[in-house]
């Protein structure tokens, strides 16, 4: 009981063009896939890289300005001199029996006359 092979045909050059053509066409596809593919491909790839690399830069630039805060609150809370620098420079306030006197140039005056 043995089962005989068919012997294999050949295929005509017609098939074997179309064939080949079909093989080119589902390698293209694929490759455009992997290049294109929304989220999963080459440029979806690389757009995410960039955007940790910006992430990152950002990031660092958050660290440094924290940082920057953590010092201006440690100077408020603990140098008596630069607060009240800062209140006075920034908020205009004045010690008890203290008075400011303006003497900067106003617009509206008239020097001329």
């Amino acid at each position: 009981m043995q089962t005989r092979k068919k012997p294999k045909k050949k295929l005509t050059p017609l098939q074997q063009n179309r064939l080949l053509k079909i093989s080119l066409l589902i390698v293209c596809g694929t490759l455009l896939w992997l290049l294109f593919a929304p989220g999963t491909g080459v440029f979806g790839l690389l757009k995410l890289r960039q955007e940790t690399v910006r992430l990152e830069r950002q990031t660092e630039e958050l660290i440094k300005s924290n940082e920057a805060l953590r010092t201006e609150i440690d100077r408020l809370k603990n140098d008596p001199d630069y607060l009240e620098r800062i209140a006075r420079e920034k908020y205009g306030l004045l010690k008890k029996n203290e008075q400011m006197f303006d003497f900067s140039r106003s617009g509206s005056d008239d020097s001329s006359n």
